[in-house]
């Protein structure tokens, strides 16, 4: 390659690869200021400076997903619903005020919260059938497994990390 192609060619591959890198699910750490309206949250509850969470408006705050990368957060919030908080200042760990973005419903209706799965697990969920018959929590690929083998739904509860 001439020295003038390798000059056209470096700037387009990476305007290319940073354009890719906006399409990838997760990617959003920073959604656009139109997306974001400020939540008030029980100041226990605010994630640390630097990290996100997810909340969900039906859960008290003892039960709430633990702080967690802020992409990972926003790309499980996509998924499976929930609002994504993060602290406006040091203050917020005082006020309880944060920034969020809403992705809507959670996945698990009329699941009470102690019936949950851990965070970063999953539990096949039967509607008819009453809490202490439904099978214990599990990995999720084992929890789709079942459902998909024996009806129901799958309740997720976020985590950090990928069980």
């Amino acid at each position: 390659m001439s020295p003038a192609h390798r000059t056209l060619w470096l700037p387009a591959a990476l305007l290319a690869a940073a354009l890719a890198g906006c399409a990838v699910p997760g990617a959003l750490e920073r959604p656009s200021p139109a997306q974001q309206t400020e939540f008030r949250i029980p100041p226990e509850g605010v994630p640390p400076l630097g990290a996100c969470r997810i909340w969900y408006a039906e859960l008290p705050t003892q039960w709430q997903p633990p702080a967690m990368d802020c992409a990972r957060a926003h790309s499980l919030a996509e998924k499976h619903g929930g609002r994504v908080l993060k602290a406006i200042s040091p203050a917020s760990l005082k006020d309880g005020r944060t920034l969020s973005v809403d992705y809507g419903p959670s996945s698990f209706p009329e699941v009470a919260p102690e019936h949950l799965p851990p965070p970063g697990y999953c539990r096949p969920w039967y509607d008819r059938t009453p809490p202490e018959k439904q099978p214990a929590p599990m990995t999720c690929a084992r929890a789709e497994q079942l459902v998909k083998k024996n009806g129901g739904r799958v309740v997720y509860m976020p985590g950090p990390e990928l069980k």
